[in-house]
């Protein structure tokens, strides 16, 4: 019978494979989802790009991409020029120092800071949490006094460390970026640029068309869809607005 692949049927071992569109892609696929070439489109190509610009302005805004990289800590300096790429800073983790003499302060001397299995074995020794709780306290404070722990925070385009470095250090930065190509998004977060670009090409498109309510025609007036549009569009958006929201990275805890 021949290879069902070949023939073009869809069995269990062809996976599906997405391609995420580029600029250009997504700028047809927009005009396509507001009737062209079937109808017209009193559009210039200028305004959907208008569209896709907004939209990767507000992803870009509202949550961008994910990136990690990694700094260099040198001793005694406290500012690092973070560069264009990142715009937030989600998280900070650095290496640890090699003279960490926090843990000899540790009045229970709890190694590397792991909770004891035995901690919590008995349910009535109560007290235990709160011992083990004022433990750790006592170890961050220790290593805080020490020069132990490195804090940080951005200002702007700089990263800010402290106390100040004792030596060199390594740290791995998570961050969000407004610099990324739309193809090369997860799906989730390329479907949230399309839909706003689409969205706001609607609006574009509905203050066009409501500048008349109608056309005449062959078979008489023709009742035009920009009200509609404009409605639809902004329903879209204030979904989208939710949306993103609750597909944004979470907070960063606050220390210090």
């Amino acid at each position: 019978m021949g290879n069902p692949t070949e023939r073009g049927d869809i069995t269990q071992d062809t996976p599906f494979q997405s391609q995420l569109m580029d600029r250009d892609a997504l700028c047809r696929w927009v005009l396509r989802r507001l009737g062209a070439p079937v109808w017209k489109v009193e559009f210039t190509k200028e305004h959907v790009n208008d569209a896709i610009e907004e939209a990767i302005r507000w992803f870009a805004a509202k949550k961008g991409a994910f990136r990690v990289g990694m700094l260099t800590i040198q001793p005694g300096i406290v500012s690092y020029n973070l560069g264009n790429e990142v715009d937030t800073v989600l998280d900070v983790a650095f290496s640890a120092p090699e003279s960490d003499l926090s843990l000899i302060f540790s009045p229970f001397l709890i190694l590397d800071e792991k909770v004891p299995y035995d901690v919590f074995a008995a349910p009535q020794s109560v007290g235990l949490y709160s011992s083990y709780l004022q433990t750790l306290q006592y170890i961050e404070t220790a290593k805080r006094i020490l020069g132990a722990e490195l804090d940080w925070e951005q200002r702007g385009r700089c990263l800010y460390v402290s106390p100040t470095p004792r030596q060199m250090a390594r740290a791995i930065i998570e961050f969000k970026s407004s610099i990324f190509k739309i193809e090369t998004l997860p799906e989730r977060d390329h479907y949230l640029i399309r839909r706003y670009a689409l969205a706001f090409a609607m609006i574009d498109l509905g203050m066009v068309r409501a500048k008349y309510s109608s056309f005449p025609g062959a078979q008489g007036d023709m009742q035009l869809n920009g009200e509609s549009l404009i409605q639809q569009g902004n329903d879209m958006l204030e979904k989208l607005n939710e949306e993103i929201m609750l597909s944004g990275y979470p907070m960063k805890f606050s220390t210090g």
